[in-house]
Formats: structure tokens, C-alpha cells, sequence
């Protein structure tokens, strides 16, 4: 059965089923060993729970043997579920970092290109007017001003809709950005406040 295990490669694993495959004795004892030994690591999109990649090697000698150790009480519980509750929530934080400084570099993008298409609506805007004054000054090529003016309107529609278009982009980016850092912000502050429970936890259990 070993030599099954061992062929098949290594396996994505929470940390409470890292737990329960090599013996150990709570999730957090999982993960502190996953840091330990540098195991990949990732977040699930369905639950984000964090999952680390087992070397099918450990998985394969099976659970170790259970130290004889006292019963943790209470105390030591609750920060064991507080450690393990916050490690996904600390990767989830970075993922959403990540994302935040793409999506920021992203809307300066919009903003280069609402820029650039201001700037040339601007400049289709003055070569409509100048088309417009020498079509007055010059009844005798009406015609073909006509067809110049009529030109440069379209490209000036066009070079319009571009302008609402980069807009629009650059408000739906601000929105998303500023629900990201919402998010993050909330994150940040329940991870806060997770971490002066524990400490609170901590000092009431060494006093």
C-alpha cells in the first residue's frame, strides 16, 4: 500500500487533513510543520481554505506515533483554532494585496488612455473648426470642404464615443478598486481583532 502511495505523486491537502494523515495533533501543528519543510502552498476557490502540497513519501509512512503528552486545555485550544482560522485569512490578504496593485496599475492604464483621447478629440475638435471658418472663407470648393469637414466629424464622433468609452472603463475599475480595499480593509481589521483576542487569551492564561 506504501509503495501505491509513493508511486502516485504528491497530494493538496488541508491543514486539518495533514492532521489526521500524519498523526499530528491539531491543524495548527499541520501548518507549522508545512512552514517548516516549505511545502507549496495554495488557496482553494471554492472554500479558500489553504492547501499544501504532501510529498507522497510521508503520506505513504502513514501517521507517526502519538507522543504521550498532557491534554491542552481551553486556553490552548482556542489559540490553536485562532492560528488556524487566521492562516488562510493572512494568504487570502496577500492574494487580495496582489490583485489590488494589479487592478491599480491597470487604472492608470485607463487613465493614459483617457488622456490620450481627450487629447486627440481636442485636437479633431480644432481641425473641425478650422475646416468650418475655411468653408465660409471658400464658397468655391464648397464641395470637397464639405467632404473634409463631414470627415473629420466622424472621427471626432468616433474619437467622442472612445472618450466615454475610456470613461466608463476607467468609473467601472474605480468601483472595483475601492470594493477590493473595502475587502482588504475589513480583512486586515478582523485579523486585528483575532490577533488581541489571542493576546488577551494569553495573558489571561499565564496570569
Amino acid at each position: 500500500m506504501s509503495d501505491v502511495l509513493s508511486r502516485a505523486g504528491p497530494s493538496w491537502l488541508t491543514y486539518q487533513q495533514v492532521a489526521e494523515r500524519l498523526g499530528l495533533r491539531s491543524a495548527s501543528a499541520a501548518a507549522a510543520r508545512a512552514r517548516r519543510a516549505k511545502w507549496p502552498r495554495r488557496i482553494k476557490n471554492d472554500t479558500l481554505e489553504a492547501e499544501v502540497c504532501v510529498p507522497a513519501e510521508l503520506l505513504a509512512a502513514g501517521p507517526q506515533k502519538p507522543r504521550q503528552r498532557r491534554p491542552p486545555d481551553d486556553a490552548h485550544k482556542l489559540l490553536e483554532t485562532v492560528a488556524a482560522t487566521v492562516a488562510p485569512l493572512q494568504a487570502l490578504i496577500e492574494t487580495l494585496s496582489v490583485e489590488l496593485k494589479v487592478a491599480r496599475g491597470a487604472n492608470d492604464v485607463l487613465r493614459e488612455q483617457l488622456a490620450a483621447a481627450q487629447a486627440e478629440a481636442a485636437e479633431l475638435k480644432g481641425k473641425s473648426a478650422a475646416n468650418e471658418a475655411a468653408l465660409e472663407r471658400e464658397a468655391v470648393d464648397r464641395r470637397d470642404l464639405q467632404q473634409q469637414v463631414d470627415l473629420v466629424r466622424r472621427e471626432r464622433q468616433a474619437a467622442q464615443e472612445r472618450v466615454a468609452q475610456a470613461q466608463a472603463n476607467l468609473l467601472d475599475q474605480q468601483r472595483r478598486l475601492l470594493a477590493t480595499e473595502d475587502l482588504v480593509t475589513r480583512l486586515k481589521h478582523e485579523l486585528n481583532e483575532m490577533q488581541r483576542a489571542k493576546e488577551r487569551r494569553r495573558w489571561w492564561q499565564w496570569r
